[in-house]
């Protein structure tokens, strides 16, 4: 079906006109891995989701998903924002944006009885399965990320990306859905940007941290351990070895938990 990567940068270097934000960005993902993009606020992280997609277009350099050009593989990806933009007063349900899922399966006509009942698969594999005819408007922030989850399933995708998926979702949810995710990398790929590190710890096998450049280690090759804050709770840390060069002290005021000796990521 592929070969030995589902995903291949090399020297991929993007910028927003005169301001580059990834410079010779080169990594490898082998098929079935759970990797973990973190690193800084404005780092360039959603940008690389995006050339992924192949919503954006490298100025130099090269990428491959699943043995081919990003915009050409579109729809055997799956692809979930960080936040989604849309108008409260629109009369959508729940099934009708799940089902949006579908769009670049079908030609013009209307969706079969297939597509609905794979949609309400779907919205019962990510906990939502009651609420096919609620209108979308109605639902919290949680539940409406949970309903793009739903709709990022529905074209059986071979590769996942994930872009902060449950910064908005209660703690029980995303508890489920971080499960969901570790059952999912079973069969196909996910790249998921997460701040979370005990997600992280739990479930990824690989760590990307971009920084304008990027780095991947194997989660085996990165030391962890946890931190008691003197406010209350637990906070994973990560220490990567000399091999990761991608260190910004300036990381630590958005992300102070990704640490590193002699700098942050």
């Amino acid at each position: 079906m592929m070969s030995k990567s589902v995903i291949a940068v090399q020297d991929v270097c993007f910028a927003y006109g005169g301001q580059e934000v990834l410079h010779n960005v080169s990594f490898e993902v082998p098929a079935c891995a759970f990797v973990a993009v973190v690193g800084p606020n404005g780092g360039g992280k959603t940008t690389l989701l995006k050339l992924l997609l192949g919503e954006l277009t490298p100025r130099f350099g090269t990428m491959r998903v699943l043995d081919g050009e990003p915009a050409l593989v579109r729809q055997r990806i799956g692809y979930v924002p960080q936040a989604l933009r849309f108008d409260p007063g629109f009369p959508v349900s729940v099934r009708d944006v799940v089902l949006m899922g579908r769009v670049n399966w079908r030609s013009i006509g209307p969706y079969r009885a297939e597509d609905r009942r794979a949609a309400g698969a779907a919205l019962a594999r990510v906990g939502m399965g009651t609420y096919e005819r609620r209108p979308f408007a109605d639902l919290s922030g949680g539940e409406r990320q949970r309903v793009l989850i739903a709709q990022s399933l529905l074209c059986a995708p071979e590769l996942l990306l994930l872009d902060e998926p449950t910064a908005s979702v209660d703690p029980v949810a995303a508890s489920q859905l971080h499960a969901l995710f570790h059952e999912l990398k079973s069969d196909r790929t996910i790249v998921m940007v997460s701040h979370n590190l005990s997600v992280v710890t739990g479930h990824a096998t690989h760590v990307l941290c971009v920084n304008r450049t990027a780095e991947m280690q194997e989660l085996a090759e990165v030391a962890t351990g946890t931190v008691r804050l003197a406010a209350g709770g637990d906070l994973a840390l990560l220490q990567h070895g000399p091999a990761c060069h991608v260190i910004d002290s300036s990381a630590v005021l958005d992300t102070p938990h990704l640490g590193a000796p002699g700098g942050r990521k």
